[in-house]
Formats: structure tokens, sequence, C-alpha cells
């Protein structure tokens, strides 16, 4: 049972500037929960903060009930996913995938067996069995996204925290590797957060979307549930009106040529 809260939580820079605004947002056991909002909304900083990468101005944030505030990135037992694949270039996929692994110590250290245990696991789950000794440079894009993601889970993180990760990628390999997202969610369970600011990727990943907007969440249910009923003007015209931009565009490259030139 992994849940993930945040109790009124704040943060604010030492410029004044209030990134996020008493935010109280609960995540589920094995949830796929998308923070999605306009670019400066806060849901990066928001994930920073649940990642120990920022400090928590005021508020608390718990994981499986436990207050995590104070402690270091290391010891929150998270993964994390950024829009870099930040791959190690001088290293094989197998090096990349077991990294994390080789560096654990004290009583987290795994051995040898152990860990080439978990990265054939995590290799056939991404499919890059064929690739573990290939270096970055001789994968695709999407490939070296699928290295990033699974360097993250063949640590068995409590919680999967996914900070923009398609936005480097092609149309195409975005559509393909949203699919790949869910599927391994759906596989693995494991809980999942997931920022954006794409209204069609939060749509198709999530069980839950929390939208923001200047730092202060403004709606936080299913997808469908928002779109039908919008809580307010900035979520129906950021998510409704987006939706029906893009439905519209669409009937309208696919309409007969009579019905054009009527």
């Amino acid at each position: 049972m992994v849940s993930v809260e945040f109790e009124q939580v704040n943060k604010q820079y030492e410029d004044g500037f209030q990134a996020v605004q008493n935010l109280t947002l609960d995540i589920k056991d094995k949830e796929f929960l998308v923070l999605l909002g306009p670019s400066g909304c806060g849901k990066s900083t928001t994930l920073r903060m649940l990642a120990g990468l920022e400090d928590v101005t005021g508020g608390n944030i718990r994981i499986d009930g436990m207050k995590v505030n104070h402690l270091p990135a290391g010891a929150r037992g998270l993964g994390m996913v950024f829009q870099s694949y930040a791959l190690y270039p001088h290293m094989s996929i197998h090096d990349n995938l077991s990294f994390g692994l080789r560096m654990m110590k004290g009583t987290d250290k795994l051995d040898g067996n152990e860990i080439s245990k978990r990265v054939k696991e995590i290799a056939q789950l991404l499919e890059l069995d064929d690739h573990l000794d290939k270096k970055p440079k001789e994968l695709s894009g999407g490939q070296r996204q699928r290295v990033a993601l699974g360097r993250a889970l063949v640590r068995r993180p409590k919680v999967l925290l996914m900070d923009e990760p398609l936005s480097n990628l092609d149309a195409e390999l975005r559509h393909q590797m949203r699919n790949e997202i869910r599927r391994l969610h759906d596989e693995l369970g494991t809980t999942t957060i997931y920022v954006t600011h794409d209204q069609i990727e939060a749509m198709t990943l999530a069980d839950r979307i929390a939208i923001l907007d200047k730092g202060e969440l403004q709606q936080h249910c299913a997808p469908m549930e928002a779109y039908h009923n919008p809580a307010n003007d900035f979520v129906r015209s950021f998510l409704c009106k987006h939706i029906d931009d893009l439905v519209d565009t669409a009937n309208a490259l696919f309409k007969k040529p009579e019905e054009v030139n009527e």
C-alpha cells in the first residue's frame, strides 16, 4: 500500500514568488495521477518537492503515511524519469540500467546475481533484450527513453515520478510511448505521478488528473469528469475548449469534399 499525500503544501522562493499555494492532494495506491497545467503553474515544483529536490516552505508531504519533508531524496524510495534521458554515453545499456543498483550501499546493497536478474527482467519488459550491449548513441529516441524508464523501474521504487518524459520525442513516438507507459503501469501497479502540459497526454494516461494554475489546484478528478463538469472557467478554457478545438479540427479534415463545398 503506497499512497502519497500533500497537506496544505506551499513553496515560496526567496524572491517572494509563490510557486505552490496550499496544495492538498491525495494519490492512491497503484494510481496513475497526472499533474496538468500550463507552463509556470507549479506542477514540476510539486513533483520536485515530493522527490526531495526542492524544500517545502509549509505543509506536509507523506509517502505511505510517513512524513518525508526533511528526508533526503535518496531515502524516499522514489524513481524519477526526466525530460532529458540523462544516460551515460560511455556505458552500455546494461550498465546504464544496473548503475543505480550497483551504487546501493549498506543493507540495500545487492549481489551480482540479483542485479543481473533485475536488469534482465526490466529489459524484457521494455523490449530492450537485444540492445543491452549497445551504447545509447546506437538507439533511437524512443529506445533511449525506455532505458531511462527502465533505470527508474529496476530499483523497484515505491512511487514513480515522471516529469514531461516525452517532450523530446516526435508525435508518433510520443503516441507509442504513451501506450507503453500505460501498459507498464497496468502490469506493475506502481503508484505513478506524471507531469505534463499536454491535455491529450493527460486524458489518455491518467486515472485521475490534478489541474493546476498559478500554483493552485483547480480540479482533481477522473479525466472525463473534468471534461464534462469543469470546476471553473480556467478548466473550461484550458482543458475542455482545447479538446473541443482538436475535435473540430479533426472533423474538418475528414469532411467529404461535397460537405466542404456546401
